[in-house]
């Protein structure tokens, strides 16, 4: 059973040679001769873009665009406020210090954050570590997430209302 070659393939025989001829001509033709009526032969009016066009997309991005002060634009857009006309702008509060943190979370942060990029570079870069280095920075690891999850409140001092906390 022979597959469809399609509607675009011509349909020629078995022949090798004829198959050959066939694509040699086609190969042959002039690159803008699909532009060109349907015998290439004989001159007829070339196409245009608009005739490829079947939804009219090509025309109505051609056609001109309406003025914004033109008296049918009464829509509003995104933009139909004046950025100058906003009155309260957010301004972030500043961070706390560093300085006035427990040490006891610092050092838990050190092991948490610290601990896994020390295992990742050691990993790469000094493969021969020592075990206990490793067994020591995987306990600190433990340690340090630990306290840190032990650190988190246990209950939420809010009213008891379904919305958000602001």
């Amino acid at each position: 059973m022979q597959s469809d070659p399609g509607a675009g393939a011509p349909h020629t025989g078995g022949n090798d040679d004829e198959v050959w001829r066939d694509l040699v001509a086609r190969l042959e033709e002039r690159e803008d001769a699909f532009m060109d009526g349907p015998d290439a032969n004989q001159p007829a009016d070339p196409k245009s873009v608009s005739d490829f066009d079947p939804l009219g997309v090509w025309r109505s991005e051609s056609l001109p665009h309406p003025d914004a002060n033109d008296a049918d634009a009464d829509e509003g857009g995104p933009r139909d406020y004046d950025p100058e006309d906003l009155d309260d702008e957010f301004v972030p509060e500043e961070p706390p210090s560093l300085s006035n943190t427990e040490p006891a979370i610092m050092l838990s942060w050190i092991a948490a954050a610290g601990g896994p990029l020390f295992l990742l570079f050691s990993a790469i870069f000094w493969r021969q570590a020592p075990m206990l280095l490793i067994v020591g920075v995987i306990a600190a690891f433990l340690a340090g997430a630990g306290y840190l999850l032990f650190r988190l409140p246990n209950h939420r001092d809010d009213d008891g209302g379904d919305g958000a906390v602001v």
